[in-house]
């Protein structure tokens, strides 16, 4: 779909992450993601660090197991999967197919200094899922639809 490499993953994407920090119980992260309606969250480390991803499907394969007793960083799927929020569309979906995911951590371009100075880190800034994506896919038939009649 031609229009797919025009967009930008920032013009599709959720804004702002929810984040959960890896020592968290696996409740925590439950109670979190129906708080918000989302269905994945960030997982940061003590250092604020993007680490992984923990989404619903995670949780699904620990349901046996006491929730209080399971961290987010035991189910997470790591590393985490990360895209800049200027890369098109295109090649967002394209990353989602080849690693079969629902979801990329989008980064910002500002950065900062990690703790030891060595190396810039980029800022998580929103998430690009499946979900967005068809959002995107239906309003444009929507608008087709509607400029043929």
């Amino acid at each position: 779909i031609m229009f797919m490499e025009r967009l930008k993953v920032s013009d599709v994407m959720t804004r702002g992450v929810v984040a959960i920090h890896e020592k968290a119980s696996v409740r925590d992260a439950i109670e979190i993601m129906a708080d918000y309606d989302i269905s994945g969250l960030v997982v940061t480390s003590s250092m604020d660090r993007v680490i992984g991803v923990a989404a619903e499907i995670d949780i699904v394969k620990v349901l046996d197991k006491c929730f209080d007793e399971v961290t987010v960083k035991e189910i997470m799927t790591s590393p985490a999967v990360t895209i800049g929020k200027h890369e098109s569309l295109k090649t967002a979906c394209q990353m989602m197919q080849g690693k079969n995911i629902h979801r990329i951590v989008v980064l910002s371009e500002e950065t900062g200094v990690s703790e030891n100075g060595d190396r810039p880190t980029a800022f998580p800034c929103g998430i690009i899922s499946i979900s967005d994506v068809i959002e995107v896919i239906a309003a444009s038939k929507q608008k087709i639809v509607m400029s043929e009649e």
